[in-house]
């Protein structure tokens, strides 16, 4: 016989020098064989290997396909590629069946290494024998809690039978069997039993239930014949055994029972009540609403109970259900749709056929929707209802395709200027657009929208339009010193200028424009900059002593120094100081008003939130010819102040615009002396947050006659209700606009008038 490869391996290597040879030798031979179908790889080293590798024999299974290494790389390569280590004899090589090594047939506990998280599982004690043993516990337990549930419920029934049938046979002497006698002691001795559980887990306050004890009858053979034939009953009842639904109703108050059992003749899976048994619920809760009439919680009782019944009735998804119409049977979905008067759900065909209905019902809901939104844009818009004029749709043809017009033509300031609001409104004034409205015989140009130009389009304004007298100039922020300059050499008939936003002119220029225009300049306004300081403040002054016109707004370095100035400017008419970055104080605005408020038509001081009564006073003195007064803002300002400046105030004919927007101290008494003074010539009145103005600030309207007023703010004014204003709209003939965002009162009955934008309603604006 041929010796085997260890054998052989052996009697070569008995000394070291042939063991190192014959090792090497083995090792150069087939010892590495790969199977085709498993790609697995036998490894049979000699003897000497077993002393010095943790594992002798090794079948090894690789995930990818089989690299061709040296023999002795493989043999020693990394134990954390294998998958499985398994001995096999050296005869069993080509076959590729796994077989255990001769050699190594006793068990060894060398091991590789292993991962972080085989590490920490085992210092948990977590294996994949526990957890399945577990698991099997687990399964184990819910199967016999489920037949200890079933087999329960079945004996309910069956008590509840034999109940109803000792109640028939009560008073008649019947004979009965020792087997039938049998089962009827065992049935109610466990029908005592499930009570007894029932009542030490919920009415037993001790938790102690009484224990089933076998009784001594079942010894005999009748016992054990009549057992099993009751456990074949249980055993068939289990099959078609029912499922009950408790809903527990004793929270809802007193007088109902401690819970309402509704047995539902359903299969396993279904919890629904039928609706012999929601009546049955409905009814009791009738009784218990009769017997809690004078309790104090019973409307939220009958609240909850509702719930629950409603809860109950509804099926879910997936459930079998009866069309409220065609009575078929059908499946739950969550896109059944309900029943007439919201009664059951419909089936899929029922349901198409009422479709069309629900569609056009949504329609007509949308597109109330839809007119509610357009009509509130429309308001905001101030545009007017009803057939619009050949004018102005020709203006809006014109501002909707501004980019395919070459030229506008002669078709007046007007049009031309309501085109050019429409399509700054739309950002579609450009480099490109400007163009049109740059007319050679045009005196004033108001460009609402600049933030799309360049600079260098807005210096042609100089060159196409030199006999341009006025100009208006809004978010130029591309604006830069050379257009300004441009202005003043090229614009020689220019008296107005109004700049906002152009935050690149420079300081330097401004006093280049003045120097350069000179006395010519009749009006300038500047605003939403910080390079307009005192220097240019006084290249103001000194240059242009004839301004009529000055406008301020948001002006960084604007402060009581820079405007003590302004009193070197004694032919102002309208002044404009407002939402100054800093603070402002009472003095050098009374200076101001010294010296030019005889000649004052408008005066605005929004914002400037530190000015008291001392200015008011100085206005009722000096200010006899003002006509606009912006006082937005003002919070320190009294009733009694705003009530002495226009008490008694006779050098003044009255105001055609007010603005006493947010201030707070406002009272009834104060709006009463502003209707004495100004209410036949006002035309626009802002009492915007105006909170302290109650019902009875109101009283003025009876006897009071504003003619002329046409615009009015009476927003965030909790008094404002339907009679406030329809007494406004009867002492105000040409009213057209009233803005009431924030009253809350203001509901869809007020009359109104044809012509009248009733803006900011929370009616019109919740669909």
């Amino acid at each position: 016989m041929t010796t085997g490869f260890h054998e052989r391996t052996r009697l070569e290597g008995e000394d070291g020098d042939g063991l190192r040879e014959g090792l090497t030798r083995q090792l150069k031979t087939s010892l590495l064989l790969p199977t085709r179908r498993t790609r697995q790889v036998t490894l049979c080293p000699p003897p000497f290997l077993l002393q010095h590798i943790s594992d002798p024999a090794v079948a090894v299974r690789r995930k990818g396909p089989v690299r061709k290494r040296h023999p002795i790389r493989r043999l020693f390569a990394s134990q954390s590629s294998f998958q499985t280590l398994t001995p096999i004899s050296p005869d069993s090589r080509i076959s590729g069946h796994r077989h255990r090594c001769p050699t190594m047939s006793r068990p060894n506990n060398v091991r590789g290494p292993n991962s972080a998280l085989t590490e920490y599982l085992r210092e948990k004690g977590v294996s994949a024998r526990e957890i399945q043993a577990q698991a099997a516990r687990r399964r184990a337990e819910a199967a016999a809690q489920a037949e200890q549930a079933a087999q329960a419920t079945a004996e309910d029934q069956d008590g509840v039978q034999n109940d109803d049938d000792d109640d028939d046979d009560e008073g008649e002497p019947v004979a009965e069997s020792s087997a039938a006698g049998a089962r009827r002691r065992t049935t109610r001795s466990r029908r005592k039993v499930a009570t007894d559980d029932g009542e030490g887990e919920d009415g037993d306050e001790d938790g102690d239930g009484d224990e089933y004890m076998p009784d001594a009858r079942w010894s005999g053979s009748e016992g054990e014949a009549g057992a099993r034939a009751e456990q074949v009953e249980n055993s068939k009842k289990r099959r078609r055994s029912t499922t009950t639904v408790t809903v527990n109703l004793s929270y809802l108050g007193e007088g109902l029972d401690d819970s309402v059992t509704a047995e539902a003749s359903a299969s396993a899976g279904k919890r629904k009540p039928t609706k012999a048994q929601l009546k049955k619920l409905k009814e009791a809760a009738k009784k218990s609403k009769k017997g809690r009439k004078g309790d104090d919680d019973d409307l939220s009782d009958n609240s909850d109970l509702g719930f629950v019944l409603q809860r109950a009735s509804i099926p879910i998804p997936g459930q079998i259900a009866f069309c409220a119409e065609c009575n078929c049977r059908f499946t739950v979905t969550p896109y059944s749709r309900s029943g007439p008067n919201g009664e059951g759900l419909l089936c899929h065909l029922c349901g198409k056929k009422n479709a069309p209905v629900e569609v056009a019902a949504r329609k007509k809901k949308l597109a109330g929707r839809a007119h509610k939104k357009s009509h509130a844009r429309a308001l905001l818009d101030r545009n007017t209802a009803g057939v619009k004029t050949l004018q102005e749709l020709c203006v809006q043809l014109v501002a909707k395709h501004i980019d395919d017009v070459e030229a506008l033509g002669s078709i007046g300031s007007y049009n031309m200027d309501k085109i050019c609001q429409i399509i700054s409104k739309n950002r579609s004034l450009t480099d490109h657009t400007i163009k049109l409205f740059l007319e050679p015989a045009e005196e004033v140009l108001r460009f609402y929208d600049c933030s799309k130009i360049q600079s260098n389009s807005l210096r042609q304004i100089g060159a196409f339009v030199p006999t341009l007298r006025r100009l208006d100039l809004r978010f130029c922020g591309r604006m830069t010193d050379d257009c300004l300059d441009y202005y003043a050499t090229q614009l020689r008939q220019l008296e107005s200028i109004e700049i906002y936003g152009a935050f690149n002119v420079t300081e330097e220029c401004y006093i280049r424009f003045f120097q350069t225009v000179g006395k010519r300049l009749k009006g300038f306004g500047v605003g939403d900059t910080s390079r307009f300081q005192v220097a240019a403040m006084e290249a103001l002054v000194d240059n242009c002593p004839d301004l009529e016109m000055l406008r301020l707004r948001t002006i960084t370095h604007i402060d009581d120094e820079c405007l003590r100035l302004l009193t070197g400017l004694p032919n102002l008419r309208v002044l404009e100081i407002s939402q100054s970055d800093q603070d402002i104080t009472d003095q050098p605005i009374i200076d101001i008003l010294n010296t030019c408020g005889s000649a004052l038509q408008e005066l605005n001081l929004d914002g400037c939130a530190l000015l008291t009564d001392a200015v008011l006073d100085a206005i009722h003195q000096s200010c006899g010819q003002l006509e606009i007064l912006s006082l937005e803002e003002l919070g320190l300002l009294t009733n009694e102040g705003l009530s002495k400046l226009f008490m008694d105030w006779s050098v003044n004919e009255g105001l055609k615009s007010l603005n006493l927007c947010r201030c707070v101290c406002l009272e009834a008494s104060g709006l009463a002396r502003v209707a004495d003074h100004s209410g036949e010539t006002l035309q626009r009145l802002n009492l915007n947050s105006c909170k302290e103005l109650g019902e009875d600030a109101w009283g003025f309207l009876t006897g009071c006659h504003m003619k002329w007023l046409e615009e009015v703010d009476l927003s965030f004014i909790r008094s404002v209700t339907d009679t406030v204003v329809e007494d406004l709209l009867r002492v105000s003939p040409v009213l057209k606009d009233v803005n009431v965002w924030g009253c809350h009162k203001l509901t869809e009955a007020v009359q109104l008038r044809e012509g009248l934008h009733l803006i900011g309603r929370e009616a019109d604006l919740v669909s």
